[in-house]
């Protein structure tokens, strides 16, 4: 009997934490996972703020940007390396590159970000492993089963370009939350029977269409390089939304310059966040011939006319010639035939 109630309270328990559970809300990682050189820093940076610090990050442009944009968010910034904070480093590439700061060293930053993680060799089981190997594949068995951590970072020399550092500890406390779909849960105490309605911070693009050109678009890659030929005097252009409850402004039809024409396209999400896509579409220049080329050309068609005349007159000259010697030899032939006829007559 006493099995029985205890099995019974342990199922109404069960119950009400699953209710609980199904009612919390998931939060969206606003940046694409993948991108041309693999996993994107952006999303690994957001996604282990979020695991790690439990803050949820607004969905920023590309990575050498953050910095400044989490300033205009109100977020705590600054150039002192500290633990529990997303580093920038502008001058990594043209888009820039954020990781997740775990801890800091003497001249150290212990990073995760998308181009590790690394392998914690402080790890005891890791040193043993390494100890016992004996040739390049046992190494790499030890590598690859090895505990993994944040990678190395020199701070001094600065290889890479560091903006500055976004403080976490610091961080809003109501950032912005996309409502979207999420394999990302934060927990929640049961106790919390409140719903908080939250706007959605989607500023992404899902398409960019021209009617001249060629784009190969990508939401999370906001300038673009394109070529048209110089007879596209205008082009149109067409945005669709991921978010319907988003707006983008700057789609519709441009009359094109020669040379370099800059066209912005600005989304504003639901909660107000703007994200900027910028389109450099170079219109070709008009190929223009030179006047001594026509009369270059001119001159070297009246050359092959003359030649070919010439070699046509002495083509008719030597054919009249061969005519007029076979028509005489033809006579000639004649009239010896005619003599010793003659001749034959006369004996007779």
């Amino acid at each position: 009997m006493r099995k029985k109630k205890k099995y019974l309270r342990n199922l109404f328990i069960g119950m009400i934490l699953l209710c609980t559970v199904s009612d919390v809300k998931a939060v969206t990682n606003p940046y694409s996972q993948t991108g041309p050189y693999g996993t994107n820093c952006t999303w690994y940076a957001w996604n282990m703020a979020y695991q790690k610090a439990g803050v949820v990050l607004p969905g920023w442009g590309n990575a050498k940007d953050w910095y400044y944009d989490a300033m205009n968010a109100g977020y705590s910034v600054g150039t002192t390396p500290k633990a529990n904070s997303i580093v920038v480093w502008g001058g990594w590439t043209s888009y820039g590159h954020v990781g997740y700061v775990e801890s800091v060293g003497d001249n150290t930053l212990y990073v995760w970000d998308s181009t590790g993680p690394c392998i914690d060799e402080t790890d005891p089981s890791y040193q043993e492993c390494m100890a016992n190997s004996w040739c390049e594949d046992t190494d790499r068995v030890c590598k690859e089963n090895a505990k993994k951590g944040a990678c190395a970072y020199t701070l001094s020399p600065d290889q890479y370009g560091i903006t500055g550092y976004i403080y976490l500890d610091t961080a809003p406390t109501s950032p912005p939350v996309s409502t979207k779909e999420s394999t990302y849960t934060k927990p929640v105490t049961p106790n919390v029977t409140e719903e908080v309605v939250v706007k959605s911070n989607n500023t992404n693009l899902s398409s960019i269409t021209l009617s001249s050109g060629t784009i190969s678009f990508q939401s999370d890659i906001l300038e673009y390089e394109i070529k048209v030929k110089n007879e596209v005097e205008a082009i149109t252009i067409a945005a669709t939304l991921e978010d319907e409850k988003a707006t983008v402004e700057g789609t519709g039809e441009y009359k094109l310059k020669v040379g370099v024409n800059e066209i912005k396209l600005v989304v504003t999400a639901e909660d107000g966040t703007t994200k900027e896509y910028q389109l450099h579409i170079t219109r070709e220049k008009k190929e223009i011939i030179k006047k001594e080329e026509v009369k270059e050309t001119t001159n070297s068609n009246q050359i092959i006319y003359l030649i070919l005349g010439i070699s046509g007159a002495i083509f008719v000259l030597i054919l009249g010639i061969i005519f007029f010697i076979r028509k005489r030899k033809k006579k000639l032939n004649q009239n010896v035939v005619k003599s010793k006829s003659e001749k034959q007559i006369d004996r007779s």
